[in-house]
């Protein structure tokens, strides 16, 4: 599945007109024929009455599974669900055209919060007017706001980090004009890879990152405060995010294949957080995401430390004996072997939408000195990031944020190594093929291994 079709099926309810066809269901026929229909008594069933809002809007039975729905998960679509309620009060959620996660920042109406939207960026020098959504009463600005909320948070497994987003983190947000821009970029490209060939709305995507851009790196030339650190923690958590899934991405533009400077910029990127929470050490404990850092923290222990800071003991020996792992090797002598750990801690989870989120950290866990030898594209170092790309290639259902970039640059690094002669290579490389879709023309990861 492409990456475009891949996002296609991920919207929220709102973006979910799709016909019938493509998704897979049945398709009923009406016939013309003679014979009389016979009537069949309706068997007793249980109506769906606290269903998503997905499955409520498409008029098809929910199995109310949470926190995501099995219909939704098969389709890929993005599974929320509205509060019980009856009488007026539930059709007063039915009407809404707004969910509002938090009562302090949304209990303003539609307009209040375009309004508010407006003014924080009017503090912005740069700011430009009218982005309007053509057959829209709307501006693009508040269309990309709402869908952030409503569907681009429910992409991100960590149920601690995607409730900060929807609630502390948008009411910061109206104090921090790069923050916003940041929130409405991101919203943007998720519209935009949902329904392309919007040439107001991609306009509107260059120019929201561009401002979030401009504006973050200003604010990082100062110091990080008690009062900006919410700020800056949030934004940089969404910066790496477009280089993560550009448009048409393809194996020839890998850094791997290619001899252009900036294009491993994009994994550089994603260790951008580590080096803003240094900075922000003092403030945390006052900050947003104070109580969700502390909690991620907690998980990450209880995932990674094992006790096995030494050896080779649950590694997988191919992989090992590629790196030069031994029994007396330890991350401080091999610069392999924390990767090798925490991909070996990933792999042994349980395949869902919370993991599959600690699954994506990976790339934000490498060290300076990993990340120079991909640069040179050393084999080993290249097999170990294949391995973790290929993972999230299984995961895509979940992660579709990752799977475009990680697809291209995994059939990248197949096609650099498939002209290895070590065969260890080519037999740890054939998963990650299989993996990422790759076939190799000339067969020769076809019998690695033989």
């Amino acid at each position: 599945m492409s990456t475009m079709h891949r996002f296609k099926t991920l919207g929220a309810a709102d973006d979910m007109d799709f016909e019938i066809g493509e998704l897979g269901q049945t398709v009923f026929q009406v016939l013309n024929g003679q014979t009389p229909s016979i009537f069949h008594a309706r068997r007793p069933h249980k109506k769906s009455r606290a269903g998503c809002t997905t499955c409520k809007k498409r008029r098809v039975k929910c199995d109310e599974t949470k926190p995501s729905c099995m219909r939704c998960q098969r389709y890929g679509a993005s599974c929320s669900y509205f509060p019980v309620a009856s009488g007026k009060s539930q059709n007063a959620y039915k009407a809404a055209s707004f969910w509002r996660p938090n009562s302090t920042t949304f209990s303003l109406s539609l307009k209040n919060i375009e309004t508010g939207i407006e003014a924080i960026l009017k503090s912005d020098s740069g700011f430009a007017p009218n982005l309007i959504e053509p057959n829209s009463s709307h501006s693009i600005s508040i269309i990309a706001f709402q869908h952030f909320i409503n569907c681009s948070t429910e992409t991100v497994g960590n149920p601690s980090i995607r409730g900060v987003m929807k609630s502390d983190m948008i009411r910061v947000s109206f104090a921090s004009p790069y923050l916003m821009y940041t929130i409405l970029a991101v919203g943007t490209l998720h519209l935009n890879r949902i329904s392309p060939d919007n040439k107001m709305r991609q306009y509107a995507e260059t120019y929201f990152w561009q401002r979030a851009i401009k504006l973050y790196q200003a604010a990082l030339s100062s110091n990080v405060t008690r009062q900006n650190v919410d700020h800056l923690i949030s934004t940089c958590m969404f910066m790496g995010i477009g280089t993560l899934c550009p448009e048409d991405i393809k194996p020839t533009d890998s850094w791997v294949l290619s001899d252009r400077p900036g294009a491993m910029n994009w994994l550089c990127l994603q260790s951008g957080l580590k080096c803003i929470i240094d900075l922000a050490g003092p403030y945390l404990d006052t900050s947003i995401w104070g109580s969700a850092f502390q909690q991620t923290h907690k998980e990450e222990v209880q995932l990674y430390d094992q006790g096995v800071q030494q050896g080779r003991e649950g590694l997988n020996p191919d992989l090992a004996d590629l790196c030069g792992v031994d029994e007396f090797t330890t991350a401080e002598t091999n610069p392999y072997y924390k990767p090798l750990r925490v991909l070996a801690s990933i792999f042994g989870l349980e395949r869902n939408f919370e993991n599959s989120a600690q699954c994506a950290t990976f790339m934000g866990r490498l060290e300076n000195d990993f990340v120079a030898l991909l640069r040179i594209r050393d084999p080993p170092a290249l097999l170990i990031l294949a391995q973790w790309m290929g993972l999230m290639c299984t995961l895509s259902h979940w992660q579709p944020w990752i799977e475009g970039r990680a697809r291209a640059e995994c059939i990248a690094i197949c096609m650099y190594l498939e002209h290895s002669t070590d065969f260890r290579v080519l037999r740890l490389l054939q998963s990650s093929a299989s993996a990422c879709g790759y076939s190799s023309p000339n067969g020769t990861l076809l019998g690695a291994g033989c």
